[in-house]
């Protein structure tokens, strides 16, 4: 199906005053959604959403650094339970990950600071 650029401009529009996410409101409207997600990324782009956020919007690559902590003979904690991920955010602030368990939690963190920039 073909939609004009009206039309295109009236879905987007419903689109971000919605609340939803993409998948579903493409579903809602019959649009499939690469085509929807293209749409958005297309008039992101026009609107300039992606200039001043950090990396613009691209690949941001970043040092890593891990140091095996050294041990505490007065802690029972095992290696699991030392950082084993610090991740800096902007702004100084810490993200320290200490258990594998921790790692998915972690990146819904991020995933959510990032949406909310």
């Amino acid at each position: 199906m073909s939609y004009t650029e009206q039309q295109r401009e009236t879905l987007l529009a419903e689109f971000e005053r919605s609340g939803l996410k993409g998948a579903q409101f493409a579903l809602a409207a019959g649009v499939k959604y690469q085509t929807f997600a293209h749409w958005v990324q297309q008039r992101r782009h026009a609107r300039g959403d992606y200039r001043g956020k950090v990396g613009g919007g691209g690949l941001r690559l970043v040092e890593a650094v891990l140091e095996t902590p050294a041990p505490n003979p007065s802690s029972s904690a095992s290696r699991t339970e030392a950082a084993l991920l610090e991740v800096v955010l902007p702004g100084g602030a810490k993200l320290l990950v200490a258990s594998t368990a921790q790692v998915e939690l972690a990146a819904q963190l991020i995933q959510a600071l990032r949406a909310s920039c």
